[in-house]
C-alpha cells in the first residue's frame, strides 16, 4: 500500500462507499424505529415462536406455531415479499389477535404489544446487522487507500459492499419493512457473479477467459435480480444463488490450490482465517443447543473481522509496503486472542458443572494461567504463523546467530543465493534488494528483486555505504541502504537494500546488525570463490593428466603397436629363435592392457561398447568368477570426457573387486543416457568398512577408491560405496539432470 504524506482523498472519489453507508444507516434506523417491538421472535420459515421476552407475555410460549396474525395468515406471509406479519404501525398497548398451534391444538390469543423495552432493544442491538458495517469498512478502506485500481480492486470493493448490504437487509427482512425481503433475495443474485469472478482471479487468474463469459454471467445475474424485484421467481430460488456463490467460490479456491502450487500459502492463510473467524460462532451455536449461551456471546462477532481482512491482506500484500509488518503482527495477535478467548469461554462453561468452591478458585487461577500462557506461548505462535503463513523462515529476533550457524552449509554460490532470497531477506522484511559482486571495481548482479535495470558505480556506492538514505519520492531513487561486503580491506561486493517493512525504515541501531550479516555473507562468498578457484585448478590439473593419458594411449595404439607389427612382418621366421613368437604375443597383449588401462580405443565408439569389451577381457582373465553385464543405454551419447570418467570408475571398481575381494560373482548393471546415469557394480566378496572419507582412503592407501571419488566429483555425480566385512560391496554412481550444468566445464 503506497500511502504518501502528500496524498489527499476527496469525498468525490468515494461515491460508492458513501452511498452504501447511507443505505446501511437507513436500514439500521429501520431496525430500531420501523420494526415493531412485538415481545417475541419467530422463525420466518416455519412460523415457530423462538422466544417470548415480553414481561407480561404468558399467553404465548416458545414452540407455538403462528397460523394467523391479525388478518394475515402465515401462508400468505411466506408467499409474499412485501406483506408483513406484524405491521410497522403497531404501538404499545395495541391488542393483536393471534392464532397459534400448540401440541396439535389451535389456540386464539389476544396479544398485547409491549412496545419498546430494553430486552427487545438489546436483542436488536446485538444482531447480525453489525457484520454489514465490518464489510463496508473494508470495502471503503480499499476504495480510499488501495491502489492500483485493477480488476481485483473493483471486485473486492463490490464483494464487500454487496455482502454488507445483503447481511443488513437480511437482518430486517423478517419484518418486511423498507422492501428488505425483496432486496435480500435480489442481492443474493448480484453477489453470485462477483464472488465467482473474484475467486477466479484470486490470488491470480486461473486462466484467461474470453470477455463474453463475464458478460453472460453478469447479464444472467442481472436478469435474475430483476425477476426477484418484480416477484416473478419462486420465493426460495435465491438459495440457489447463495449455494452457487459459496460452493463455486470454494471450488475455485480448491482449483487454485491444486493447479497453482505457488498460491497454496495464500489459500492456506485464507482457510486459517475463515476457520478462526467462524470458530467462536460455532461454539456459541453448540452451546445454544444446550441453553448455555453466555452473555458475552455477541463478542464472537469480533472474530468475523478476520475474513474480509484476510482477503484485503492477501490481494494487496504487494502494495502494503511499510504496513506489511504491522499487518502480519495484527493477524498473529488477533488469531491468538481468538483461540485464547475460545479456550477461556470453554473453561467458563465447564465451571457451571463444578462445585462452587472449585469454581471460585478457577475464577482466580484462570486469568493468571491465561496471562502466563500468553507470555510463554505467543512468541512461539507468532513464529509459527510467520514461518508457515507469511513465509518468514528465519526468526528475526535471533537472525544474526541463526544466519551465522547456517552460512557454513552454503558451500556453493547457488545455495548461498537461495538462502538469501528465500530466507534471509524475507525474514528481514526487505522486499527490494540487489546483491552485487565486485571484480576490480566492475560490478555484476548476482541477485536482485524489483530493482530497475541501471548501471552501478563502484566508487559512488563505496562513498554512500553504511548510511541510511531517508525516504524519498519514488522518482528520486529506490536505494535506502548500501552495505559493503568486505573481507579485510577488500570489497567483494555490495548489498543494495530498498523497500522494507515497516515504512522503508532502517533504524541506526539495526545497521550494525545488517552490516554483520553482510560481513558473514562476504566471508561465505570469499570461501566459495576460493573453493571454486581451487576446484577449477584441481579439475584443470586432473584434465591435463587425463589428456596426457589419452595421448599416451593413442600413441601406443597407433604408433608403437603399428611399428611393432611392421617389424614383425619384416622378420624372417626361419631366422628367429623358437620362443620369439610367444614373447612377441605376450608383448602385444601387455601393450594392449596398458592401452586399455590408460584409455580403451573402444571408447571412441561409445561407453557401452567399451564396457562390453572390458567385461569380455575380464572374463578371460578371471574364468572362475561369474561376471554379468546388464547395461541399458540410449542411442544418444554422453560427452566424451564424461564417458571416459565413467568408464574408469567402472573399470576401477571391477579391478578392485577381482583383485582384493575374493568374490565369486560380479555384476555391472544400470542405465546410461544424457538425461540420467545410474550404474551399480556389486560383488559377493569379503567386503570392507565403507564408512571412511576421502582423506582416510588416501591415508590407508586405497588409491583406487579415492580415484573413483575424484572422478565422480569432477563429473558432478554422486558415488556411494556400501560395504561391510563379510557382506560384499556395492558401488553406486548416479548423475541427475540437476547436475547437468557442471558438465559445461568438461572439455568436449
Amino acid at each position: 500500500m503506497n500511502l504518501h504524506s502528500t496524498y489527499r482523498w476527496k469525498i468525490s472519489e468515494i461515491p460508492i462507499s458513501m452511498v452504501v453507508l447511507v443505505i446501511l444507516l437507513g436500514f439500521t434506523v429501520g431496525i430500531f424505529a420501523r420494526v415493531p417491538y412485538t415481545g417475541l421472535y419467530f422463525d420466518p420459515n416455519s412460523g415457530v415462536i423462538l422466544d417470548v421476552y415480553s414481561p407480561g407475555g404468558i399467553t404465548l410460549q416458545p414452540g407455538d406455531v403462528l397460523i394467523k396474525v391479525g388478518d394475515v395468515t402465515f401462508e400468505d406471509y411466506k408467499k409474499s415479499a412485501t406483506l408483513p406479519l406484524f405491521t410497522p404501525d403497531l404501538r404499545k398497548g395495541d391488542v393483536l389477535p393471534i392464532l397459534v398451534e400448540r401440541n396439535g391444538e389451535k389456540i386464539p390469543v389476544d396479544w398485547e404489544i409491549p412496545g419498546f423495552d430494553l430486552v427487545g432493544f438489546r436483542g436488536r442491538l446485538f444482531n447480525i446487522f453489525w457484520f454489514s458495517y465490518i464489510y463496508w469498512f473494508f470495502g471503503a478502506f480499499v476504495e480510499m487507500f488501495i491502489r492500483p485500481r485493477n480488476v481485483l480492486w473493483r471486485l473486492l470493493i463490490a464483494s464487500n459492499h454487496l455482502t454488507g448490504l445483503w447481511l443488513m437487509v437480511g437482518a430486517i427482512s423478517t419484518w418486511r419493512v423498507l422492501g428488505s425481503s425483496l432486496l435480500f433475495h435480489a442481492f443474493a443474485w448480484l453477489i453470485l457473479p462477483v464472488y465467482l469472478h473474484l475467486h477466479w482471479n484470486f490470488p491470480q487468474p486461473l486462466f484467461r477467459l474470453p470477455r463474453i463469459s463475464s458478460i453472460i454471467l453478469y447479464s444472467f445475474a442481472g436478469l435474475m435480480t430483476v425477476g426477484e424485484l418484480i416477484q416473478l421467481l419462486p420465493r426460495n430460488l435465491f438459495y440457489l444463488a447463495i449455494i452457487l456463490a459459496l460452493g463455486g467460490s470454494f471450488t475455485l479456491l480448491l482449483l487454485h490450490f491444486i493447479l497453482r502450487p505457488a498460491q497454496r500459502r495464500q489459500i492456506g492463510l485464507l482457510a486459517l482465517s475463515t476457520f478462526l473467524a467462524v470458530l467462536p460462532l460455532i461454539f456459541v451455536g453448540v452451546t445454544g443447543l444446550f441453553d448455555l449461551v453466555p452473555a458475552s456471546a455477541p463478542l464472537a462477532l469480533i472474530a468475523f473481522i478476520l475474513m474480509p481482512a484476510a482477503y484485503l491482506y492477501l490481494i494487496f500484500r504487494a502494495q502494503l509496503g511499510g504496513m506489511e509488518a504491522r499487518a502480519n503482527r495484527f493477524i498473529s495477535i488477533f488469531a491468538f486472542l481468538i483461540l485464547l478467548g475460545t479456550i477461556l469461554v470453554i473453561f467458563a462453561h465447564v465451571e457451571v458443572f463444578l462445585p462452587r468452591e472449585i469454581s471460585a478458585l478457577l475464577a482466580i487461577i484462570l486469568p493468571l494461567v491465561a496471562s502466563a500462557f500468553s507470555i510463554s506461548r505467543f512468541p512461539r505462535f507468532e513464529a509459527f504463523i510467520e514461518k508457515n503463513i507469511f513465509g518468514i523462515k528465519l526468526p528475526h529476533r535471533h537472525l544474526l546467530e541463526t544466519f551465522s550457524s547456517r552460512i557454513s552449509v552454503s558451500d556453493s554460490l547457488p545455495s548461498l543465493l537461495a538462502m538469501l532470497e528465500n530466507e534471509v531477506f524475507p525474514s528481514l522484511l526487505v522486499r527490494q534488494y540487489a546483491f552485487l559482486q565486485a571484480r576490480e571495481k566492475t560490478l555484476g548482479v548476482l541477485l536482485a528483486k524489483e530493482v530497475p535495470n541501471e548501471p552501478f558505480d563502484f566508487d559512488v556506492l563505496t562513498q554512500k555505504a553504511g548510511r541510511y538514505i531517508p525516504n524519498l519520492p519514488p522518482d528520486e531513487g529506490w536505494l535506502r541502504l548500501i552495505l559493503p561486503l568486505k573481507v579485510g580491506d577488500k570489497i567483494l561486493g555490495f548489498w543494495l537494500l530498498g523497500r522494507r517493512d515497516p515504512d522503508d525504515l532502517y533504524p541506526q541501531v539495526e545497521i550494525p546488525i545488517l552490516q554483520s550479516l553482510a560481513n558473514q555473507t562476504a566471508i561465505a562468498l570469499s570461501n566459495i570463490l576460493q573453493s571454486d578457484l581451487l576446484r577449477n585448478f584441481y579439475q584443470s590439473e586432473f584434465e591435463s593428466i587425463e589428456s596426457e593419458r589419452t595421448r599416451i594411449s593413442r600413441d601406443l595404439h597407433d604408433k608403437v603397436l603399428g611399428k611393432l607389427a611392421n617389424i614383425h612382418n619384416k622378420l624372417d621366421p626361419k631366422n628367429l629363435p623358437p620362443s620369439f613368437q610367444s614373447d612377441y604375443e605376450d608383448l602385444k597383449k601387455r601393450l594392449r592392457e596398458i592401452i586399455n588401462n590408460l584409455r580403451p580405443p573402444m571408447l571412441d565408439h561409445g561407453f557401452t561398447y567399451a564396457v562390453e569389451e572390458m567385461v569380455e577381457n575380464l572374463k578371460e582373465k578371471h574364468a572362475d568368477v561369474n561376471i554379468a553385464l546388464d547395461l541399458r543405454s540410449s542411442e544418444e551419447r554422453l560427452p566424451e570426457k564424461m564417458e571416459e570418467h565413467l568408464f574408469h570408475i567402472v573399470h576401477e571398481a571391477c579391478e578392485n573387486a577381482l583383485k582384493h575381494s575374493e568374490c565369486r560373482a560380479l555384476t555391472i548393471s544400470g542405465s546410461v543416457s544424457p538425461e540420467r546415469v545410474d550404474l551399480s557394480i556389486q560383488d559377493d566378496g569379503r567386503g570392507f568398512d565403507s564408512n571412511t572419507n576421502l582423506n582416510d582412503l588416501i591415508a590407508k592407501r586405497h588409491f583406487g577408491l579415492a580415484n573413483m571419488k575424484d572422478r565422480a566429483h569432477v563429473l558432478g555425480a554422486e558415488l556411494e560405496i556400501r560395504s561391510r566385512p563379510g557382506h560384499g560391496a556395492a558401488i553406486h554412481i548416479t548423475w541427475k539432470p540437476k547436475l547437468k550444468n557442471l558438465l559445461r566445464n568438461l572439455p568436449k
